[in-house]
């Protein structure tokens, strides 16, 4: 059985794919895109280490009591940044970050997400 790993587009058998949330499915990246993905943000947090006391995320300007839990172990905020680039962007709790990569991160998908929740809020 093969899978396609969603970083790097190869077809690769499913043991090169690590078991991911309680072992129920695959994770979508390869092992081998997930160990170049810890080194870059192993990188990046130790380059820019911890938001500033008292942070809010910049999209849905929430602080770090309210967003506690979200984000199990890992913690609340995420180092966002442009996966082809490696261009850090700044700290994002984690649904907003997923919100951004399910949009995959397109400024035109986003502002049609945009103009389609005020089209609705003005009906």
């Amino acid at each position: 059985m093969y899978k396609t790993c969603s970083k790097c587009k190869r077809n690769l058998s499913k043991g090169d794919f690590s078991p991911a949330g309680g072992g129920n499915y695959l994770r979508p990246e390869c092992k081998a895109c997930a160990r170049k993905l810890a080194k870059e943000r192993k990188f990046l947090k130790l380059k820019h280490g911890s938001p500033p006391e008292n942070y809010k995320c910049p999209i849905c300007n929430k602080s770090e009591d309210k967003l506690r839990g979200i984000g199990g172990n890992a913690g609340v905020w995420v180092l966002d940044h442009c996966h082809d680039s490696q261009v850090f962007r700044g700290f994002l709790c984690h649904n907003c970050n997923l919100a951004l990569g399910k949009l995959n991160e397109d400024i035109e998908t986003l502002q049609r997400a945009i103009n389609y929740l005020k089209k609705v809020e003005e009906e």
